[in-house]
């Protein structure tokens, strides 16, 4: 009877680690270890929670990697997988604990921070982009990668009130940023992030 309780308690101890190890899995990237589009829509959903709560400002950037395209064209997936995870490995350990950097996509991240107002995170991208630039990755022609960030910032309450619209402002600040300024951090418009009424 003992063995049987042990082996059923066994069991149980190996099924709650399985479903531990698939929810993870279910909210970090694979390939850069860093939390996916779904962790991300829920942290920042949180946040704003709390920034309406506490009245305290919270800002978003999102970030596209300089220079990737080229090397993935140049030198294939594999490369390029390389340098992403050296790339936001590298950043990832440059936050603060309270703050949220996650995949958006592709080469493209976004990092949450909270009780930042707009001058506060000016000062975060920039020391970022100084971080990024002193990262040593090696290419295969024997060359360093040259990588720089592009971005965009959305602060709440100044241009959006809630995550999608936050999310919106950000990358319409990013989108003109890769158009016209690459390597630098454009803000975000008042009022870009809201969808238009109908």
């Amino acid at each position: 009877l003992l063995r049987l309780l042990a082996d059923q308690a066994a069991i149980a101890i190996s099924n709650a680690r399985l479903h531990e190890a698939i929810s993870t899995q279910a909210y970090t990237d694979i390939l850069t270890g860093l939390p996916n589009r779904r962790a991300l829509d829920e942290r920042l959903d949180e946040e704003v929670k709390r920034a309406s709560r506490s009245g305290r400002p919270l800002s978003v950037v999102m970030m596209d990697l300089d220079g990737f395209k080229f090397i993935n064209d140049t030198f294939g997936h594999a490369v390029g997988d390389e340098v992403l995870q050296k790339a936001f490995g590298n950043l990832k350990e440059h936050i603060r604990a309270s703050d949220f950097l996650a995949r958006y996509g592709g080469d493209e991240i976004t990092l949450i921070l909270p009780d930042t107002t707009l001058e506060q995170a000016r000062v975060v991208v920039s020391k970022l982009q100084r971080r990024l630039r002193t990262t040593v990755v090696p290419l295969p022609d024997g060359a360093n990668a040259v990588l720089n960030l592009t971005g965009g910032i959305a602060v709440m309450p100044n241009h959006a009130r809630t995550a999608p619209d936050l999310l919106r402002a950000a990358d319409e600040a990013l989108y003109r940023a890769k158009r016209y300024q690459r390597g630098t951090f454009l803000v975000a418009k008042p009022g870009t992030g809201q969808l238009p009424t109908l």
